[in-house]
């Protein structure tokens, strides 16, 4: 391993890593009282109340705590870690003795019982996460492994059908695919308008059209109807989610089953996009064929391009080529979420802003043509008022919620990627050289686009103002704990979520330089990794802050200080996982080529070492190091091992 020694001396750090540290600081110390004032006596989350008959929501109660594992794989507070592990542990339990109205409890075996990779997407990612902060737990590991294989022929619930690499069902879970029923999961405790009346009717063959109808009971029933008759067997694109799942086993394990799986179902996804002139079809009936429960319709499924439209149809494909890419190396499979963006775009509209500027709306939906009469504030219309629909295709806006996009130009490094992040700039509502307090939603997202300027070297005070909008946000959530003393007032699903006092997004793009993982199930992607060499542990070392200055195909530049009282060593890693390589590596002082060596720091201008997927970074309190390093990308195995081990 190579090794490098920070010899400048800093004697005022600066501003963006101080404000890191206090950062860090302030999210630890509130996890203790989070814990303390919104959870039991054993830890235990307060919903879902004694009595409660139900499927869904556990996934929100695990959103409450989720990253708490990734800040402890980024600072190694062991308070984050610690109390994650002992809420889900009391979570996991309650909802084990839950029931649902099919006779068995929400949670089967540890996992849930029978939802859609939407939801499962996002309650999974406490599980990724402990991945990352502690691969050498042995209960992390088998559930890794016991989750995974619920989606493999051989298991009892029988989600997967291995010879038409499909699942089996929409939902699915420890319990299989057949407890899919629309009118026990929407009817309690939402009602029918609380979904559809937000993303629109999918279908124009019910007898009605308004949302508003389906206040009638009869008109309720009878979505309820078609959605058991059209929705609740067979594939749809989410599925693809499980990919993540498979290659979470992977990275605990080496074998090479869980890769196969993915690289085999995302094929089959492939071909059927093929099959069907280039757009991924959003329903597969059990038999493999397109459009088996809806009249041949390619559109008009779960989740599908009819009901939540891209949003949730790029989830699956983007994921699933993410994860493809990681365990194979290969950037081909990126062409599959590319070639779906690229035929939006191609059916886009380019509305003039000013004299300069035209943002391009692209659809987002497609279906029959008919009156959608349903809130789309933002999407072109017609004269009439009416939601604009040409050749299919329906919902045009600009695409400033997705993070797909930014996700592709991430994994690929492609000029043609990043160019279409700029050609599908909003103009006329989003600054990108602006951060705003207020954006904070569940997923962490709102401040991509700014981060990219950054990188661009368009918006410089990016660091500074993210980690003051993302202190504001950790005080909002102290300050609303002070005032409620105690045990909210209303508990529901959604109550840790919603007090959740751990924001990690500017931390993964100014430590990690990544982006935020797509919510609904993606893993995390990253340039580097941070290692407590000194305590073998993951994460910055006490007192280190780290800025990742730029990310390009070239590689990066980072730049380490140690604000502390301590030396501190620490191991940089290329990739999340070891998956990327250092090819040279540039520091204050001199550059280090790869070559052949023998690896030792000598004193050298031009000194070489063997390409690694780690440095030894040795920080004297009070210093600072910049590095430039050139990355050899997805070359690696990649692994959840420590690198010490």
């Amino acid at each position: 391993m190579l090794e490098l020694e920070a010899t400048i001396s800093v004697s005022r750090p600066p501003a963006w890593a101080l404000r890191q540290r206090e950062l860090f600081d302030q999210m630890a110390n509130a996890v203790d009282r989070f814990v303390a004032d919104y959870t039991g006596p054993k830890d235990e989350p307060f919903w879902p109340p004694a009595n409660h008959v139900g499927v869904d929501g556990f996934d929100d109660v695990v959103e409450g705590f989720y990253n708490w594992p990734l800040m402890y794989s980024f600072v190694a507070a062991h308070r984050f870690l610690d109390r994650a592990r002992r809420v889900y542990e009391a979570a996991l339990e309650r909802a084990s003795n839950t029931e649902t109205p099919f006779g068995h409890q929400m949670i089967v075996d540890e996992f849930e019982q029978c939802r859609d990779w939407f939801h499962m997407g996002e309650g999974n990612l406490y599980t990724y996460n402990m991945g990352l902060a502690a691969p050498d737990d042995e209960t992390a590991v088998d559930r890794a492994e016991r989750f995974a294989g619920l989606y493999f022929d051989d298991a009892d619930a029988d989600n997967y059908d291995g010879d038409r690499r499909l699942v089996r069902g929409p939902m699915n879970g420890s319990m299989g695919p057949d407890f899919c029923d629309f009118s026990a999961y929407e009817h309690h405790p939402y009602g029918a308008d609380y979904r559809w009346a937000r993303h629109g009717l999918p279908w124009r063959d019910l007898g009605f059209d308004e949302t508003t109808d389906l206040l009638d009971p009869d008109n309720e029933e009878r979505l309820f109807e078609a959605l058991n008759e059209r929705c609740s067997k067979g594939d749809i694109p989410l599925n693809l989610n499980i990919t993540s799942l498979m290659t979470n086993a992977y990275l605990h394990t080496g074998d090479d089953r869980y890769r196969e799986w993915v690289t085999d179902y995302l094929a089959a996804w492939r071909e059927r996009t093929e099959e069907n002139g280039g757009i991924i079809p959003d329903n597969v009936g059990r038999s493999g064929e397109i459009g088996e429960y809806t009249d041949g319709k390619w559109y008009g499924g779960y989740y599908g391009w009819s009901w939540g439209g891209w949003h949730y149809v790029g989830i699956g494909p983007t994921i699933a080529a993410e994860n493809a890419v990681l365990l194979e190396g290969d950037r081909e499979y990126l062409e599959f979420p590319r070639s779906q963006l690229n035929t939006l775009i191609s059916n886009g509209i380019e509305v003039s802003e000013d004299d300069v500027h035209s943002t391009l709306h692209i659809p987002h939906k497609y279906g029959e043509a008919g009156d959608y009469h349903y809130d789309a504030s933002g999407v072109l219309t017609e004269d009439d008022g009416e939601v604009l629909w040409r050749d299919g295709w329906y919902e045009f806006q600009p695409h400033t919620d997705d993070p797909y996009a930014v996700h592709l130009w991430y994994m690929s490094m492609n000029d043609e990627d990043r160019e279409r992040l700029r050609r599908l700039r909003d103009w006329g509502t989003r600054d990108w050289k602006r951060v705003d307090p207020r954006a904070a939603t569940k997923h962490g997202d709102g401040h991509e686009y700014a981060w990219l300027a950054y990188l661009d070297g368009e918006f410089p005070d990016y660091p500074d103002r993210i980690l003051e909008a993302t202190r504001e946000h950790v005080q909002e959530r102290l300050n609303l704990l002070k005032a409620e003393g105690n045990k909210p007032t209303t508990v529901d699903e959604d109550y840790l979520r919603n007090r959740n006092p751990v924001f990690h997004k500017a931390l993964l793009q100014l430590t990690m330089g990544a982006p935020q993982p797509v919510y609904y199930g993606g893993l995390v992607m990253a340039q580097v990794r941070h290692f407590d060499a000194r305590r073998e542990r993951p994460g910055l070392p006490e007192g280190v802050a780290a800025l990742v200055g730029d990310v390009s195909r070239e590689g990066i530049e980072l730049t380490l200080v140690n604000v502390g009282c301590e030396n501190e060593e620490l191991i940089l890693q290329a990739g999340a996982y070891g998956e990327h390589r250092f090819e040279s590596v540039a520091t204050d002082e001199d550059d280090i080529e790869v070559g052949e060596g023998d690896g030792d720091a000598s004193t050298d201008d031009n000194r070489r070492f063997d390409g690694s997927n780690a440095i030894r970074v040795h920080l004297p309190s009070g210093s600072r190091l910049s590095v430039t390093a050139a990355l050899d990308r997805f070359v690696n195995d990649p692994s959840y091992a420590l690198p010490w081990n």
